[in-house]
C-alpha cells in the first residue's frame, strides 16, 4: 500500500498522510488491517504496538516516506535515500530483473553517493537552507549555492542525457523530484533563487526526456500538494 497526502485539516493534524482503499491483493496477502487502511498515525501506532502501553497512542512525529515490513509489522526505515537503495536492491532480485533498469549499479555506488552529496549540498538542501535561514548571511550563502548548482547542472546536461552520463540513475530521480518542485514550491515558499527552470534549456530538455522515457514518473508528482 502507498500513502497519499490529502487536503483535509483534521487528518493534517495527524500528519495528513492516509492510506487509499486497499486492493484485493492487499486483502489476500493477510496484511494487518492497520497497515492497509486508515492513516499514517495508525501505521505508527501498529508498528510501536509492543512498546506502547495498552490504550496509549504514538506521540512522536509521523513522517513519510516510510518503509514497513508488512509481514512482521515493523518499520524498516523512514530515510528516503535508504528506501530507494533497498527498493532497487529488491528489484534486482526479481525474476525478470535483467530487463529492468538498475538505478544503482554496484560498480558505481561510490560515484553515485558522491553525486548525491554534491547535488544535495548545492540544490536539494540549498533551497531548504534558503527557506529556514535566520540571517541574511545564511540566506546569501544558501542562495549562492542554489544558483551555482543550477548553472552547473545545466552545463552537465548540455553534454550528457543524464546527470552521470548515458544511463539514468538514482541521482536523476532525486534531482527530478527537486526540479519539478522548484518553480511552484521552493521559489515561492522558500524564496529560492534562480528563476524558472525554463530558463535552463538543458535541464528542461532533461526533464522532458525523463518523463518521455519513464512516463510513470508523472504519477509521482502532484503540483497542488507540492506547493
Amino acid at each position: 500500500p502507498v500513502t497519499m497526502l490529502i487536503d483535509d485539516a483534521e487528518k493534517a493534524s495527524k500528519g495528513g498522510w492516509i492510506l487509499p482503499t486497499p486492493s484485493e491483493d492487499d486483502r489476500k496477502a493477510n496484511i494487518a488491517e492497520e497497515l492497509i487502511t486508515g492513516d499514517l498515525a495508525g501505521v505508527y501506532n501498529y508498528c510501536y504496538r509492543d512498546i506502547l502501553e495498552e490504550g496509549e497512542k504514538y506521540k512522536g512525529r509521523c513522517t513519510a516516506p516510510l518503509l514497513v515490513d508488512t509481514t512482521t509489522g515493523t518499520i524498516v526505515t523512514n530515510e528516503s535515500n535508504e528506501i530507494m537503495i533497498l527498493l532497487n536492491d529488491y528489484a534486482r532480485r526479481l525474476p525478470d530483473h535483467e530487463s529492468a533498469v538498475d538505478l544503482r549499479p554496484v560498480e558505481r555506488e561510490e560515484e553515485l553517493d558522491d553525486a548525491t552529496k554534491h547535488w544535495f549540498d548545492l540544490l536539494w538542501n540549498g533551497s531548504y537552507r534558503c527557506g529556514f535561514a535566520t540571517s541574511q548571511v545564511a540566506y546569501d550563502e544558501a542562495a549562492s549555492d542554489v544558483l551555482k548548482g543550477l548553472a552547473e547542472m545545466n552545463e552537465v546536461l548540455a553534454s550528457h542525457p543524464y546527470l552521470l552520463g548515458e544511463d539514468v540513475s538514482e541521482v536523476d530521480l532525486k534531482a527530478f523530484a527537486w526540479v519539478t518542485r522548484h518553480d511552484y514550491a521552493y521559489t515561492v515558499i522558500f524564496k529560492s533563487p534562480g528563476g524558472r527552470i525554463a530558463q535552463y534549456p538543458h535541464i528542461s530538455a532533461w526533464v522532458k526526456r525523463l518523463v518521455s522515457d519513464y512516463p510513470k514518473l508523472l504519477d509521482s508528482i502532484d503540483m497542488e500538494d507540492a506547493c
